[in-house]
Order: C-alpha cells, then sequence, then structure tokens
C-alpha cells in the first residue's frame, strides 16, 4: 500500500470473545488484513463488522491512497501547487472509507461497508483540501462502470462554492485530470463535469435537495441548522450501491444541530453503545478533564500540529495563538472550540470559558494561595477601606433586586490608588426559604458568618433591605448607584435616591450593556486585580454565573430558570457597580464644579 491505513499494535483484550469472533479474526489474520481493525474506540464495531462478514480489501484503499499521491495538490497560501501529502490520521481515516467492504446479495458484488464519514478535527487540520480530494476521487477514481452525481453542500451555494473552488484548482493543477475534466461556471456557480458523471454545489435549503441523488459532501456541517436539509441529503444515497455522506468538521455551539447528533452517534457507535456498521466517524478533541494549558492536550486534539515543514498546522503559530487568546477574555471561548475542538453552547458557565483555570482565577482557597498571589482574594479591612472611600476613593453600588423569595445582591465597587478594585458584597434572603433549601445551599451557616442576612417570614423584607441600603451607602459614601429597571425597582429605587442623595442610574439587561464591562471584567479578574475579601455566598453565585455570548464575542449573565436553585443576583450586582469604574469615566459633575469653564 502506498500508505498503510493500519493502527499499532493490538493491546491484550480486556474482554472475552465469542467463538464465533476468534473465527473471524482468524481468518482476517489468514487473510492477512486483521491489522486494519480499530483498537480502543471502535473495535468493537469493527469485530461485530467482520462477524456479520464485512472485511478490509487492501487493494480498495490502495486505489484511493496512491490517487490522492498522484493527484492531491494545496492550492492557497504558501503551499499553493505543491503536493498535498496526505498525514498518518487522514491516511488511516480515509483508508479505512475506502479499504472496508462487504458482499452484497442484492448487488451482486461488494460494495463499501461505511456509506458515511465524520470527522471532527480543530481549525487548520487541512479539513478542506481533504474533503476536496475525496470528492475528485469520487469523480474520477471511483466512477468505473457506474454514472454518479456529487453534490457539496453547505449553508449557502457561496459557500459549498469555496470548497468546490479547492476541487477545482487541485483539477486544474494535474493535466490528466485537466484534460479529462469539464469545468463550468453556470448561474455563476461552478461545476466540474466528467464524462456523465457531474459535481456541483448545493445550499442548505431542503427543497434544493429533493430529488438528487448521489454522494454529497457536506462543508461547515456544524453550521447546518436544523435536520430537514441534512436529513434529505442523507436518504439521497438509498439508490446508490456505494454512496457516501463525508463530513469533515470543527466541534460548533448549537447542541440541536444535526452535526451534534451525528457527534454523538460517533462516540456511541465507538464506544460500541450503538450498533451501525454503515457509519465511521473519529473525533479529535481535548476532553473535559484534559489541561487546556497543556501541550501534549494541544497535540491529542490537533493531528496536523507539530513542528516539521510536513504539519500545516505549526506548534510555534499555535502556541502564539494561546498567549493571545490567555490575554483576551473574549478570545478564549473561541480558541476552545476552534483550536482544542470543544464543544460550546450559547450559555456557558463564565469564568470557566472567560479565564485560564476558571473559577479558580477568582477563588483557589486558602491552600492554594499561601505563599503567592494565584486568584483575586484580599483580606482587607473594611471599616479602613469605608474610611478611604470617605476620604476620597469613588464607591459605586450596584443593585439586583431578585423575587421575594429570592436572594436580593447589592455590591459595592471601589477603585483604590494602586489601581486595584475591592467589591464587598452584601445578601438578603428570606428565612424560610434558606430553611427549603438547607440541604443544597449552606444559607443559615453563611448566615451565621455574617455573608447574609436573612429576613424574618416566608417572603423578603423589602424595609429591612431598604434601611440595610441607606446604612451601606451612608458607611461608603456611595455617589452612584445602579439599577435593573425592569424589575420592579423603581420605588426603592426613588426612595434611596432621595433618601441618600446618590444618583441612581438604570443599567439595561442587553448584551451590548454588558458586552464591554464584561470584557475588562474578565481581564481585571485573570490579571487578579479586581479583589474580594472571601464571602462564598459571592463566589458561589459566580460558579452558577452563564454568559450567552453573540456573534461578536460580547456577553452577558443570563438568570437561571424560574425554580433553580443556584443564584446569580451577586454576580450581576457586581457586573453593575463596576460599570464606570472599568470603563474609566469620572463623575462629569466633578469637573463642572471644580473647574472653570471658558465658553469659546
Amino acid at each position: 500500500m502506498a500508505r498503510s491505513p493500519a493502527a499499532k499494535k493490538r493491546p491484550k483484550p480486556a474482554r472475552r470473545k465469542t467463538t464465533r469472533l476468534l473465527d473471524a479474526i482468524g481468518k482476517a489474520k489468514r487473510a492477512g488484513w486483521y491489522k486494519y481493525l480499530r483498537q480502543g474506540e471502535g473495535e468493537e464495531a469493527d469485530e461485530r463488522a467482520i462477524i456479520a462478514g464485512c472485511y478490509f480489501d487492501p487493494y480498495r484503499a490502495d486505489h484511493w491512497l496512491e490517487f490522492a499521491d498522484e493527484y492531491g495538490t494545496l492550492t492557497e497560501g504558501p503551499w499553493k501547487g505543491k503536493p498535498f501529502r496526505l498525514m498518518e490520521w487522514q491516511a488511516t481515516a480515509t483508508g479505512r472509507l475506502f479499504g472496508w467492504l462487504k458482499e452484497s446479495p442484492e448487488w451482486g458484488y461488494p460494495v463499501r461497508r461505511f456509506r458515511y464519514l465524520y470527522l471532527e478535527v480543530p481549525k487548520k487540520s487541512g479539513k478542506t483540501p481533504l474533503l476536496s480530494l475525496i470528492g475528485n476521487y469520487l469523480l474520477f477514481g471511483d466512477s468505473w462502470d457506474r454514472q454518479i452525481n456529487l453534490y457539496l453542500a453547505a449553508t449557502t451555494r457561496k459557500q459549498a462554492e469555496r470548497c468546490l473552488m479547492h476541487a477545482v484548482r487541485q483539477v486544474r493543477n494535474h493535466p490528466n485530470l485537466k484534460s479529462e475534466a469539464n469545468i463550468r461556471k453556470l448561474e455563476g456557480f461552478y461545476s466540474i463535469e466528467y464524462g456523465d458523471n457531474s459535481w456541483s454545489v448545493v445550499a442548505a435549503d431542503p427543497d434544493s435537495a429533493d430529488g438528487v441523488n448521489g454522494h454529497c459532501l457536506a462543508d461547515e456541517f456544524h453550521r447546518w441548522k436544523g435536520f430537514e436539509f441534512y436529513n434529505a441529503l442523507k436518504w439521497m444515497l438509498a439508490s446508490q450501491p456505494e454512496g457516501v455522506f463525508a463530513a469533515i468538521t470543527t466541534a460548533g455551539s448549537d447542541m440541536q444541530s444535526a452535526c451534534r447528533t451525528v457527534h454523538e452517534k460517533t462516540k456511541a457507535v465507538n464506544s460500541g453503545r450503538q450498533v451501525d456498521e454503515a457509519h465511521l466517524g473519529q473525533i479529535w478533541a481535548a476532553d473535559k478533564d484534559d489541561d487546556p494549558h497543556d501541550e501534549k492536550t494541544w497535540h491529542k486534539a490537533n493531528p496536523s500540529l507539530g513542528s516539521t515543514k510536513e504539519h500545516p498546522l505549526k506548534l510555534s503559530t499555535f502556541r502564539q495563538d494561546y498567549e493571545a487568546a490567555k490575554q483576551e477574555p473574549s478570545q478564549w471561548p473561541a480558541w476552545l472550540r476552534l483550536r482544542l475542538n470543544i464543544w460550546l453552547t450559547a450559555e456557558n458557565a463564565w469564568l470557566d470559558e472567560a479565564c485560564p483555570r476558571g473559577i479558580e482565577d477568582w477563588d483557589s482557597g486558602a491552600t492554594a494561595r499561601k505563599t503567592r498571589r494565584v486568584d483575586c482574594f484580599e483580606a482587607f479591612n473594611r471599616d479602613e477601606l469605608a474610611e478611604q472611600a470617605r476620604d476620597g476613593l469613588t464607591a459605586y453600588l450596584g443593585l439586583d433586586f431578585a423575587s421575594v423569595r429570592d436572594t436580593n445582591a447589592a455590591v459595592v465597587s471601589i477603585k483604590r490608588d494602586d489601581q486595584t478594585i475591592a467589591v464587598i458584597p452584601h445578601f438578603w434572603l428570606p428565612e424560610r426559604e434558606a430553611e427549603r433549601q438547607a440541604k443544597r445551599v449552606p444559607y443559615r451557616q453563611w448566615a451565621d458568618a455574617g455573608h447574609i442576612k436573612l429576613t424574618p417570614g416566608d417572603v423578603i423584607d423589602y424595609n429591612v433591605i431598604f434601611d440595610d441600603l441607606v446604612a451601606i451607602q451612608e458607611r461608603w459614601g456611595i455617589c452612584k448607584f445602579f439599577y435593573d429597571p425592569l424589575f420592579q425597582a423603581e420605588w426603592m429605587t426613588q426612595r434611596l435616591e432621595t433618601e441618600t442623595g446618590a444618583v441612581r442610574w438604570e443599567f439595561p439587561q442587553t448584551i451590548m450593556q454588558y458586552g464591554p464591562i464584561i470584557r475588562e471584567v474578565e481581564r481585571q479578574i485573570i490579571g487578579h486585580d479586581l479583589r474580594h475579601d472571601g464571602n462564598p455566598v459571592l463566589t458561589w453565585q459566580i460558579g452558577n454565573a452563564q454568559a450567552r455570548t453573540n456573534a461578536n464575542q460580547d456577553k452577558r449573565l443570563i438568570k437561571q430558570k424560574h425554580g433553580d436553585y443556584r443564584k446569580v443576583d451577586g454576580p450581576q450586582a457586581m457586573i453593575m457597580s463596576l460599570s464606570d469604574i472599568v470603563a474609566g469615566i469620572e463623575n462629569e459633575g466633578d469637573y463642572y464644579e471644580n473647574n472653570e469653564v471658558e465658553v469659546i
């Protein structure tokens, strides 16, 4: 074979093999292709397949690999026009696709075992050149004695054509293919014809997939919405003896998508939990317990990563991207998805994604910070800090009022002379609710330690909160406080403004309002310049906080669903209180009171 898709030496099996399996293995060894069975993931699926009569034909795999060696070229960047040499992972995965066969009484000859190929790899792993080369092989090298139609599908025809253009350039780069192909452009889109066979693009519209049959290559599969288009294309293989649906993609963020469903199916088939001998899938990604800062994790998730000229993804560039993402919190989630192939939803644990060490950048615990600063904790003296605030430091207050049975929060934020920011939280909760949640949340212990105030009865006592807020504003010299205008806070904030003289300021709960502030707050947390004095209620709620992210990587925190015991009022109030501080906005009134204004 040109490049063997063989796995490494198989370890001693951990489970007992049946007599039928042992017989099938014996035949495979005698025929010389037993080494092509997978080990570990997919092993049980291959063993079931050989019991069912499937087998590996090295000559069929060779045919594909030799085609790839002869006609594969790169078409972009510094590699334009150079040979596209399959890396080991590419040769192994695709060699399995074309090498595994099964006898078909219906067709009267052996056909491919696998009809569905799903490869999930991080960005810059050579997905598009590989998918294009597979398409050219299906069109030119695999279409003997048959007429085939090949479709490249994406969310739009324009996106599909970007991938098809790689195939067009591969054809033009080789005189043999160029002389046989007819490259056409109809209705503004390219297509490739070879005899009676054709390759064209199709958009993610179920109506456009009606009546088509043949092979389908899926580009940007993780961006496909819904299942209607996927199902229409999936069933187009029904009339083909060896039809292929191939998707090579990166992890996405839509957990309800067809791509995520196929991702889950791949894991189920490879683990033996689901039986589907026609499905071939492999996922390269960091696992939940892997350290994203460890280079071993980088190599595990990126089969094309290395330091030689043969590796399309260079370790030095990868490391630079990592360092940049580590310093830019808004880019960290994208780096995890695109570089480590970790699926992310639009709503995810806030600090786990925003900070390199997750919640530990906020509070690592007393043991971890014995010898050096590793988090945002600081045992500052509140009385001394309050005196400094009244003597000249500017203090702001954020208010997050909840329903009558939930926690209510107020957070004071003060920027100090050393440019660090101190946050001081206050919480209130009905005593009866604390009793109801006692098995899940230690509100009573927190209250005994002074971290939260429990108001008598079954519902919150807003008069108690009002009196406490007046005292808080007087103690800290609050000049301005922020509140959510949509949560029945009007009467409370009006009274506070009248009673204390502090300016009240609406803080709309929109992603545009939150985005710039959260971005800077994340930076402060990563740099350990946002300091807290260890209030466990605030730390617990920060661990509960989820952020919704838009296409521009702006975020806002979201409330938990009604009835969820995991509250986030403290982080909401903290971010509101930090609005002016992190934006570097000074009180404009002070300037005009203390400076003469010259009219020009």
